[in-house]
């Protein structure tokens, strides 16, 4: 069986470990403040948290060469004299991959050869000054654990060496999965063969394997293998306070937080939204589909034909802000789509509506419905999804949008950050033991 973790065992919640308990990890992460991003959440919150629990971060992240979201509020959460080591990324990788993949494009030749410049991904181009850096701060530091994460899943190509080099047991964390969320068409690419030994290479070769969600699929270990650990994403109870009373608003505003891009485009409540005006079951006048975030969608999304705002990209603060002012919060995920998005957990603890158009395997379906924080619909049943808005709308019209309490009570019981960061702490705890 797995590894349980979050069961009462390490310190007591309240507990301030004594000098001589306290260890250190050398926390390895592509994404931290100032970026910005729901990349960053889960490694800050930990690096926020885990000294409560005697682990002290050393944090290694990068100095990118490009950065489009920033947010550099994130870093007054970064307790003091935490050490933050900046490992300059050499080459945008993604550009240079994007210049060749166009020029081979416009020469009429396969584009096939540009995609070996994005291996292992990316953000590749970060590896070598991380390694150096990472070397050093071993070196200077005597982290007694190494932790990386990923994406991008250069991050654990950097740990495994590290950890070659030096002997010290490390921790993988997946916040998604590899090549299970390839961004080739794995038949067909000449990667797939690559990317699937290197993942069995680092997978099998860490200490212990975290994942974000049970239903994450990682090749080298197996679902209920004693190296592999589930901690959730989840909430700081400092980022989302209390919520206001629900009251009706002057328009019935549907709020979609974060971006719009590829496969997660929302497309069938679009639909739904749009049909719904058209027959005038919804009055477009009282209707706002507010959507806070970057949006990369092409062809015909209906959005243009439905009353919208659009922010684009906002920082946290902000965007947990726009959370509390909706009157629902819709989450979307395709229909094979199996782990939650992390959004869930702050939507659950706003107070507000959830509108959850997922699979049914995923865990934010299954959590919305447990929680009866609001109607769960399948991305492939419009008719379903209408009936949801409608019924929605129709609760707004009757100044009867209330959720219970026990919804916000409950998500911060199971998944607030500081819990979570204990759990963390658990299983660097047993990699650190292996050795000690």
């Amino acid at each position: 069986m797995a590894m349980t973790v979050g069961s009462g065992l390490g310190p007591r919640p309240g507990a301030i470990p004594s000098e001589r308990s306290r260890r250190r990890v050398l926390m390895l992460a592509y994404y931290f403040p100032p970026l910005g991003g729901g990349g960053v959440q889960r490694t800050l919150k930990h690096v926020k948290y885990l000294p409560a629990v005697g682990w002290d971060p050393i944090v290694l992240t990068t100095r990118p060469a490009y950065a489009p979201t920033r947010d550099p509020m994130l870093a007054d959460e970064v307790p003091a004299g935490t050490p933050v080591i900046r490992a300059p990324e050499l080459v945008p990788l993604h550009l240079v991959k994007w210049a060749v993949a166009g020029a081979l494009r416009r020469a009429r030749l396969p584009t096939t050869p540009a995609q070996y410049i994005g291996w292992p991904d990316e953000k590749a181009g970060w590896m070598p000054a991380a390694i150096w850096h990472a070397v050093g701060a071993v070196r200077r530091h005597r982290p007694d654990v190494l932790y990386s994460t990923s994406a991008p899943v250069s991050a654990h190509v950097v740990a495994l060496t590290v950890s070659r080099i030096t002997g010290i047991p490390w921790v993988a964390d997946f916040r998604d999965p590899w090549t299970k969320n390839a961004p080739w068409d794995p038949a067909s690419s000449a990667l797939a063969g690559l990317s699937a030994r290197l993942e069995r290479q680092v997978v099998r070769s860490a200490a212990s394997v975290v994942v974000a969600d049970e239903r994450i699929e990682l090749l080298g270990v197996a679902p209920q293998g004693p190296r592999r650990n589930v901690i959730r994403n989840g909430v700081d109870p400092e980022d989302v306070p209390p919520p206001e009373p629900w009251s009706r608003s002057e328009r019935f505003r549907i709020s979609y937080v974060g971006a719009l891009y590829g496969r997660r485009d929302a497309a069938p409540v679009f639909a739904a939204l749009r049909a719904l005006v058209d027959r005038g079951a919804i009055d477009a006048a009282t209707l706002e589909l507010r959507i806070v975030g970057d949006i990369a969608l092409g062809g015909d999304t209906n959005l243009e034909q439905l009353p919208r705002s659009i922010t684009g990209y906002v920082d946290h603060r902000a965007a947990v802000s726009e959370m509390a002012a909706a009157d629902v919060l819709l989450l979307y995920a395709p229909a094979d789509h199996r782990w939650p998005a992390a959004k869930i957990y702050e939507y659950l603890a706003t107070g507000r509506k959830v509108l959850c158009v997922a699979g049914p395997e995923n865990f934010a379906f299954r959590l919305v419905r447990e929680l009866d924080a609001g109607p769960c619909v399948e991305p492939s049943d419009q008719p379903a999804i209408e009936r949801a808005i409608e019924h929605l709308y129709e609760c707004w019209k009757a100044g009867d949008l209330t959720v219970a309490p026990e919804v916000r009570a409950e998500t911060l019981r199971r998944f607030s950050r500081p819990a979570l960061a204990r759990e963390l702490a658990t299983v660097l705890d047993a990699a650190a033991d292996r050795v000690g």
